[in-house]
């Protein structure tokens, strides 16, 4: 769970960058702050914009779960709710080890 939070965060703090940079742009053009344009356009375009894009969407594609565990009343048994590639590789893993 903190890893999937820590990633998370990451894609949402990307995201935000990308927000305030467009925003800082915005202001800067009606405040009619001139000598902000170009420092601020760098930062957006081919700065903050697909550089923080990119790494906001990876963080949150390595963000989502691999499996759900549940504990039920018995300390015997899961509930275990997981990707399907998750779960070959946890049977392929099974059976080399019986083998």
């Amino acid at each position: 769970m903190h890893e999937v939070r820590r990633f998370r965060r990451i894609a949402l703090l990307m995201l935000l960058i990308v927000v305030v940079t467009i925003g800082a742009l915005v202001a800067a053009v009606l405040f009619r702050a001139e000598q902000l344009y170009v420092p601020l356009g760098f930062a957006a375009v081919p700065g903050c914009f697909p550089i923080a894009m990119a790494v906001g969407l990876v963080s949150w594609m390595r963000s989502d779960y691999f499996a759900d565990v549940w504990l039920t009343d018995s300390t015997e048994q899961l509930i275990v709710s997981a990707h399907p590639e998750f779960v070959t590789a946890v049977d392929r893993l099974r059976a080399e080890v019986r083998d």
